[in-house]
């Protein structure tokens, strides 16, 4: 509740002064001009260059980033965006306009530090309403929360893996050993079987040999019976 009120009254005041930069161009030109130099003054000669020549197209672009910023934040549409715009823009404004230490005027530069302080105020404000998640946690509690999470996860993964191991290592030694066992017994046997079919295969060799031994013995003892019949 405080929020949709504290929001519209502190965008009311950006959302005036962007439409009096619109309607009164003009009386914002100086102000503007002399933020411009002074931006060129700090910057580096290469980027100095890029900083715009026109203050009046500025003070326009300045007034209507204002008013739309101003409108988003009095509608709660993307309050902490359109608080971070309006503070950025709210800087060179009081430099531009309230820079009481650079007139001699006492009336003047009492007007300009009322001004300045004032503005510092809502600028202030718009701090806090960039920095406010709406009572949701802020992005570095949620990462800290995830890395702890995570954490968590990894470390429960772990245990669990290991109890996993620690129950079952017995029965997964036991089916190893078993599995050598069938193993062992399996070459047993194949060695046994190549070593018959060795065996054999010899065997039929030495017998062929003795058949061919006795075919010629036998070719010989009928040629001699041939002879002694003749």
């Amino acid at each position: 509740m405080i929020r949709k009120l504290a929001r519209p009254a502190l965008a009311s005041v950006y959302i005036a002064d962007g439409a009096d930069t619109l309607m009164n161009t003009a009386k914002h030109v100086e102000a503007t001009e002399s933020v411009l130099n002074r931006t060129r003054s700090l910057l580096p000669r290469k980027y100095a260059r890029q900083v715009p020549q026109d203050p009046e197209l500025v003070a326009r672009a300045v007034g209507g980033t204002k008013v739309g910023a101003g409108s988003l934040l009095a509608l709660g549409k993307f309050p902490r965006l359109s608080a971070t715009t309006l503070a950025l823009l709210a800087v060179p404004t009081i430099v531009g306009r309230h820079a009481f230490w650079e007139t001699q005027d006492p009336q003047e530069k009492t007007a300009r530090r009322k001004g300045f302080l004032t503005d510092v105020a809502l600028l202030g404000g718009l701090t806090i309403t960039s920095l406010d998640n709406g009572g949701k946690p802020g992005l570095t509690y949620r990462a800290s929360e995830a890395v702890k999470s995570a954490t968590t996860s990894a470390n429960e993964g772990g245990s669990a893996l290991r109890e996993y191991v620690e129950e079952n290592k017995d029965d997964w030694l036991a089916t190893a050993r078993e599995n050598a066992t069938t193993a062992k017994k399996k070459a047993v046997k194949a060695a046994a079987k190549a070593q018959d079919k060795a065996e054999a295969a010899a065997n039929s060799k030495q017998a062929t040999k003795l058949q061919k031994r006795a075919a010629k013995a036998l070719k010989k003892a009928q040629k001699k019976l041939k002879n002694f019949e003749f």
